[in-house]
């Protein structure tokens, strides 16, 4: 008996010799291989178990873009690689846009083309895996944005579906930049409210003067400067989801009435002697650890306990490790889109480097890197040579000052941002009045 298939590809190429070189390259390597001349022929060998779909984007009649848009539409788990031998930005782009997950030119050797077949079979998998245990009822829910099929992230998945259909607060937990808003709107996306409002509030990024009336609404004459009644963030989310990030950061006298309208059910404006009732979802996350404020006395216990329904916990990217690969292919796709750029090969000693890093900064940092490089370095492979020192090189990022680190992350983001202090926080991952406190610290103006 012969040794088990890798997986069924179809081959789409109107060049015989071409595709005949293809078509034994990827048996060589253990796939099974349907090969074709042009695109309705492809169309017609896609109920035979396809996988992944490997098209000439120039052909007669029906070309790579179309066929892929009517693949697309009919196998929205099947995989497709666009291959050229007249590449163009835009023909490159518009690949990525309709769902490409790849782009290669002609020129690639049997190591390259079998090295993105792999990482798209990979790709497919987690695809199919996630989308095993989200419920099916007409219009297929999508965990949009979530990335990863390790075990934990595997299990935040699972309790994001199960978890949607309630109304129970959910209170999500991890570092910054490991993706809580994802998880939040994940939530909303597959709930009964989601065509209903999503609004979200930053705790850390409004004045405590401010947050009762921002988060509960007041009315004309409350405090000075209040000429109309203005209501607040319940009362917008009315019917919907009110996302509450880093709730930590509230006050003790909003967390009390935080605390009651949770209870209730009723929202009191500031200024007002009437309560008014609201049917609102509520979702928070926090970066903090609320067990060690509860113990502290900095959060109230009746409030932690409210918000703490259900508890998901976000691993940091140091401890998934292993959805490294996944997220790269991902953000470069999709950074390459936004920017209108051609799609990079990614050398196999890149994510190696990638993977030794402890990434403090989680995936909001993977993506910072990634953006960099695909817009400075306009070659097209990316190795870890291209990668900056302090990656490349863990053992000396593990010895550098911490403190001169930090100020020097600082300062680049202030000068990015042209001395926008709340951009250069939201960059950064910490709140506005954190990064007050480390720039005076710093002795940075």
């Amino acid at each position: 008996m012969g040794s088990r298939s890798l997986g069924r590809i179809l081959l789409v190429e109107d060049d015989r010799s071409v595709r005949q070189a293809i078509s034994l390259w990827l048996e060589q390597a253990g796939y099974n291989v349907v090969a074709v001349a042009n695109g309705r022929d492809a169309l017609a060998a896609l109920d035979q178990q396809i996988q992944l779909v490997i098209s000439d984007l120039w052909m007669p009649q029906m070309d790579g873009l179309a066929l892929l848009e009517q693949v697309r539409g009919r196998e929205p788990l099947v995989e497709f690689v666009m291959i050229t031998g007249n590449a163009t930005v835009p023909s490159a782009v518009q690949s990525m846009k309709l769902g490409a997950f790849d782009y290669l030119l002609k020129t690639f050797a049997p190591p390259d083309l079998l090295d993105v077949v792999e990482r798209a079979m990979e790709h497919r998998r987690a695809r199919r895996e996630m989308s095993d245990f989200l419920p099916a009822a007409g219009e297929t829910p999508k965990i949009e944005n979530l990335i990863g099929r390790s075990a934990r992230m595997l299990e935040v998945a699972r309790t994001i579906e199960r978890v949607a259909a309630f109304k129970s607060t959910v209170l999500v937990e991890g570092e910054s930049g490991t993706g809580k808003e994802l998880v939040v709107r994940a939530i909303h996306q597959l709930s009964p409210r989601c065509d209903k409002p999503f609004i979200a509030i930053n705790c850390a990024a409004v004045p405590s003067t401010l947050m009762e009336s921002e988060l509960f609404g007041h009315e004309r004459g409350a405090f000075t400067g209040a000429s109309a009644r203005t209501s607040g963030y319940f009362e917008a989310a009315s019917g919907g989801t009110l996302f509450i990030d880093e709730v930590g950061e509230l006050e003790a006298g909003v967390q009390a009435k935080l605390l009651r309208v949770l209870e209730s059910g009723m929202v009191n404006p500031v200024g007002s002697t009437r309560e008014k009732p609201i049917d609102v979802r509520v979702l928070a996350a926090t970066n903090a650890d609320l067990a060690g404020l509860v113990e502290s006395r900095r959060f109230r216990a009746d409030l932690f306990y409210r918000l703490n329904v259900v508890r998901i916990k976000l691993p940091p990217l140091r401890d998934r490790i292993e959805d490294l690969p996944l997220l790269i292919d991902s953000l470069t796709h999709r950074l390459c889109a936004e920017h209108g750029l051609p799609p990079r090969i990614i050398h196999p000693n890149f994510i190696a480097a990638l993977q030794k890093y402890s990434w403090p900064g989680n995936i909001r940092e993977l993506r910072n890197v990634l953006e960099s490089l695909l817009v400075l370095e306009q070659k097209p492979e990316l190795n870890a040579e291209d990668l900056p020192a302090y990656i490349a090189s863990p053992e000396r990022a593990a010895n550098m000052d911490l403190d001169n680190a930090e100020r020097d992350a600082i300062e680049k983001a202030l000068r990015v941002e042209n001395g926008d202090r709340t951009a250069a926080a939201n960059q950064l991952g910490i709140s506005v009045r954190t990064l007050y406190r480390k720039m005076a610290r710093y002795g940075l103006d």
